[in-house]
């Protein structure tokens, strides 16, 4: 009884800990985003449509993460770099394209890489991963929440979201031992896997 007792009060806390790093990692994004729309909004409140230096600023740019990002042939191919936001590319010109989950899985994307996207003539969509972000490798154990999402868990509690492709393509199971990538710089609560050590 003692032992079920210990077993239903740790998994309390695990729960209490990954709610409690799941705010906080909303938390940050919302100020990052906040920061970020702040800096826009002052630049458009100063818009010319006389002057079109009025919009070029490269805070502004940095905000919005365009400021790395070109078009261009390549070849006879036009050749578009985009911003991995974890779910979506975005493009200078802050269109959104979806990456599948096989190929962000296979090249272990995390936020804010950059890639470029080739659409050949027959539709089809070729992508490169071109500037990677730096990373942080930080071990950590899989998990699962109670909407069946799988997130790693690092030894001081911090929370990251998962690719789930990956996680159930390769039937790993929660206390799996995990190693996952993460942007350096950016606190976004999304990691990609880097390896696992199954229990």
């Amino acid at each position: 009884m003692t032992e079920t007792t210990n077993t239903s009060n740790e998994n309390v806390v695990q729960k209490h800990n990954q709610m409690v790093q799941f705010v906080k990692n909303t938390i940050s994004t919302i100020e990052t985003d906040l920061k970020r729309m702040k800096l826009v909004l002052n630049k458009l409140s100063n818009f010319d449509p006389n002057d079109p230096a009025s919009l070029d600023d490269k805070e502004v740019s940095e905000a919005i993460g365009t400021q790395e990002l070109k078009t261009y042939t390549e070849e006879n191919v036009q050749v578009v770099e985009w911003k991995f936001d974890w779910y979506f590319m975005v493009g200078a010109d802050q269109k959104k394209y979806p990456v599948p989950l096989n190929y962000s899985s296979k090249t272990k994307l995390v936020p804010w890489d950059i890639l470029k996207l080739k659409i050949l003539d027959n539709g089809q969509f070729v992508y490169k991963l071109i500037n990677p972000v730096e990373r942080k490798h930080i071990r950590a154990t899989l998990s699962k929440t109670d909407d069946n999402k799988f997130t790693a868990v690092t030894d001081d509690g911090q929370t990251f979201f998962l690719n789930q492709a990956a996680v159930t393509f390769f039937k790993w199971r929660p206390g799996d031992e995990l190693y996952i990538l993460t942007n350096e710089k950016d606190n976004w609560g999304f990691a990609a896997i880097e390896a696992v050590i199954k229990k």
